[in-house]
């Protein structure tokens, strides 16, 4: 195995950092895709066709509207998707990593889904119901669980930021004690960090954006070429359906999903928070920026997201079975802090977006986070409402 500091770095200048200076035309280009509503082969308007078989939404705006947070519902499609999986990292054998609540006409749906939210001493969790499971039972080792939309805002500046910076944070946080870890996948170059996603599982921007389109919406790319989106071997009715209305093309061509990520690129980031503030000394007083730190760019400027993009173990109290590559079920990328206020606006902080303030999140910090946690219960509500006015720019 390949000692984590001899991993090769990637080249300074990021493909975020290309991203950022794209032609304005490509940026309105991406967003007319971003907002496109996709529709089922073979139709009129080729260019818009290639939904499905199963998906949950027909866009990307549907659960990032103008690139920001998702929106919490009871149903599946404007913000809110159910992940599949289990302790060892796979996927369910007959639904895969993602369960679709749509279909096209023909086909019935893999599931109907509704969210409910149970409040247990004043904090809430999420209860999902899953009916009508139109291929079988779940596998018995298969957990199910929410996963909510973040902001788009301020994308490229966490692109921009390297490897190494990232891998300089670990090596920090291990001299302290800590236990956070970068996700690491094999690449053509060596290896690459994974940073997107709840649990870091894209190592960059296009292959969130190939990953979103083929289990969202059910699109091929040339990093997922399968017409049949993600339909199983066990879930033949989809499969061929999609061979049927396939035309041996990639549906969303590098150029088109290149065309998503410029407009993503183009998302500005939050204005920084104020670092002079009372609640930005109480919040590194008690530990918070041991996780929630700055990271320098390649050019030396600070990203104030106020994430290591590494992950934590955040222990029983967030860990819902799901492990992902490298990710155990109960280690979740820190998540940046700098839409906070967005993420509210959109229904709840967190990975379900459980959380309704940022003193609820808090709550449920457990793991190697239950020091920091206790430290910030121990506050006076004073000092808890600093940090809150600090981190939503109050």
């Amino acid at each position: 195995m390949v000692p984590r500091l001899m991993i090769t770095v990637i080249l300074a200048l990021s493909f975020a950092s290309v991203m950022a200076a794209a032609d304005p035309l490509d940026v309105a280009a991406g967003k007319a895709v971003f907002e496109r509503q996709w529709v089922s082969a073979p139709s009129t308007t080729h260019s818009d066709e290639g939904l499905g078989p199963f998906y949950d939404a027909r866009s990307c705006s549907a659960c990032h509207a103008g690139g920001g947070a998702g929106q919490l519902s009871n149903t599946i499609g404007t913000g809110l998707l159910v992940r599949l999986g289990r302790h060892d990292g796979t996927a369910d054998p007959v639904y895969g990593a993602q369960l679709q609540t749509k279909s096209l006409p023909g086909l019935s749906p893999e599931a109907a889904v509704s969210i409910g939210w149970t409040v247990i001493d004043g904090h809430r969790i999420p209860s999902l119901h899953i009916s009508d499971l139109g291929y079988g039972a779940l596998a018995p080792q298969t957990y199910a669980a929410i996963r909510r939309a973040p902001s788009l805002r301020g994308a490229a500046e966490l692109e921009s930021v390297s490897d190494d910076a990232i891998l300089a944070g670990e090596t920090r946080e291990h001299r302290q004690g800590m236990s956070g870890h970068a996700q690491i996948f094999p690449d053509l170059a060596g290896r690459r960090l994974g940073r997107w996603g709840w649990k870091a599982t894209a190592v960059d921007l296009p292959s969130q954006v190939a990953l979103a389109l083929e289990r969202d919406i059910g699109l091929s790319t040339s990093d997922h070429p399968d017409p049949w989106g993600e339909c199983t071997p066990a879930e033949s009715g989809c499969r061929e359906m999609a061979l049927r209305n396939a035309d041996a093309r990639i549906e969303v061509p590098d150029a088109v999903r290149d065309l998503i990520v410029a407009y993503v690129s183009s998302l500005p980031a939050p204005a920084p928070l104020d670092e002079t503030s009372r609640g930005a000394a109480v919040f590194r007083q008690i530990g918070c920026d041991g996780c929630h730190a700055v990271l320098i760019q390649p050019d030396g400027r600070p990203v104030n997201a106020l994430t290591d993009l590494l992950l934590h173990d955040m222990g029983p109290e967030l860990d819902d079975g799901i492990a992902e590559g490298e990710a155990k079920s109960s280690e979740w990328r820190t998540a940046p802090l700098w839409n906070l206020a967005d993420e509210l606006a959109g229904g709840g902080l967190l990975h379900d977006g459980r959380a309704r303030s940022i003193g609820e999140a808090v709550h449920w910090h457990g793991g190697e986070a239950s020091h920091t946690r206790k430290r910030f219960e121990a506050l006076s509500a004073a000092d808890q409402a600093a940090i809150e006015n600090y981190l939503l720019e109050k």
